[in-house]
C-alpha cells in the first residue's frame, strides 16, 4: 500500500512540473528565439518503501522555429546549427537564437537588452550612418567593405547548455566547448519564431490534468486504506 503511495505522489510531482513547463511554452510561443522546454523522466528509488517513482528531468528542444520576415536590416535569422555569441556586462559569453538587433550609442552592434553581440574578431563596429549587408556565412559589409563577421557557436552536445534567461543560455561546465558552427545560415531582414507548437501544448496540457486527477485519486484511495488498515491494528 505504501509503494502505491508513493508512486501516486511521484506521479503528482511530475504532473504538476509538467503543467509548469507546458505553461512556460504556451506563454512564450509568440517570443522570437524562444526554445521550447522539455522534460524527461527518470526512475528514482524512494528510500521509504524501497519504491520507484518517475522524477521529471527539465532540458530544452532545440529544433528549428520558423522564420518570419521584418525586412529589418538589422535583424538576423540563423538557418541550421549555431548560435549568435553575446557578451554579458562581465564579460562572459551567452548564446542566443534571437537576433533582433540594434546599433549602440558607440556604434557597436548590440541587444535591445544592450548585450554587446561578437564577431569572430571582438565586439564589431559599424561606421556611423551606415547600412550594412549581411551575407549568408555572417559576413558583414558597409559601403562594399567587410567590417566583421558574427560569430556563431555551435555545441556537439547542447546538453551542456543552460538557460540564462528567455532566449539567453550559458555553458554549464568549468571549460568552454563553444566551437564555429558550420552547417547554418544566416538570413537577414528575418527573426526566428519559438519552436512552440500551441496545439499540441494545449493537448498536452489537458492530457497532463487527467494524469494529475488520475493520481490525486490514487494517492487519495491508499491514504484512506492506509487509515483504515491503522484503525484496524489499533483496536
Amino acid at each position: 500500500m505504501l509503494s502505491v503511495l508513493y508512486s501516486a505522489a511521484g506521479g503528482l510531482d511530475v504532473a504538476a512540473k509538467s503543467q509548469e513547463v507546458l505553461a512556460r511554452n504556451i506563454a512564450n510561443a509568440q517570443h522570437q528565439g524562444y526554445k521550447r522546454a522539455t522534460l524527461r523522466f527518470a526512475d528514482e528509488l524512494r528510500q521509504a518503501g524501497g519504491s520507484t517513482a518517475l522524477t521529471a528531468i527539465e532540458g530544452v528542444g532545440f529544433d528549428q522555429g520558423q522564420l518570419l520576415r521584418t525586412d529589418s536590416p538589422m535583424d538576423m535569422a540563423l538557418e541550421g546549427d549555431g548560435f549568435f555569441t553575446l557578451q554579458d556586462a562581465n564579460g562572459g559569453s551567452l548564446y542566443t537564437r534571437k537576433g533582433s538587433f540594434v546599433t549602440g550609442t558607440d556604434g557597436r552592434i548590440v541587444t535591445s537588452s544592450g548585450f554587446t553581440v561578437l564577431g569572430t574578431s571582438g565586439p564589431i563596429l559599424l561606421p556611423p550612418g551606415c547600412a550594412i549587408t549581411v551575407q549568408k556565412d555572417g559576413s558583414i559589409l558597409a559601403n562594399g567593405e567587410t567590417i566583421g563577421k558574427f560569430r556563431i557557436a555551435a555545441f556537439p552536445d547542447k546538453s551542456s547548455l543552460s538557460r540564462a534567461g528567455t532566449t539567453l543560455f550559458k555553458e554549464t561546465g568549468p571549460a568552454s566547448r563553444a566551437m564555429p558552427a558550420l552547417d547554418f545560415t544566416v538570413r537577414q531582414g528575418f527573426l526566428e519564431n519559438s519552436n512552440v507548437n500551441i496545439l499540441t501544448e494545449m493537448v498536452r496540457m489537458i492530457e497532463n490534468a487527467r494524469a494529475f486527477e488520475a493520481n490525486q485519486r490514487a494517492a487519495s484511495s491508499a491514504n484512506t486504506a492506509l487509515t483504515e488498515l491503522n484503525r484496524t491494528a489499533e483496536t
